[in-house]
């Protein structure tokens, strides 16, 4: 599992980016079509849920947590 964002709903607050302990996130650098700049999934492999196996529980989901636009979610390899 890696965490995406839905730039239909991040702000660019860069909660993600501040919380993440493996710095999975990075602020982003292209405007989005609602006018801000939504951060990226930079390092997806470093994300402590990256080797669960599909179906298996997120072991840390502080960004997903923080969020408070809900604009990440996790998706499954």
């Amino acid at each position: 599992m890696y965490p995406i964002i839905n730039k239909d709903y991040c702000k660019g607050c860069n909660l993600c980016v501040e919380v993440c302990p493996k710095r999975v996130f990075e602020k982003g650098m292209e405007i989005t079509h609602r006018g801000y700049y939504a951060a990226v999934v930079k390092y997806k492999e470093q994300c402590t849920n990256f080797k669960i196996p599909n179906g298996g529980k997120p072991l840390c989901e502080i960004c997903w947590l923080t969020c408070p636009e809900h604009a990440i979610e996790f998706k499954e390899d």
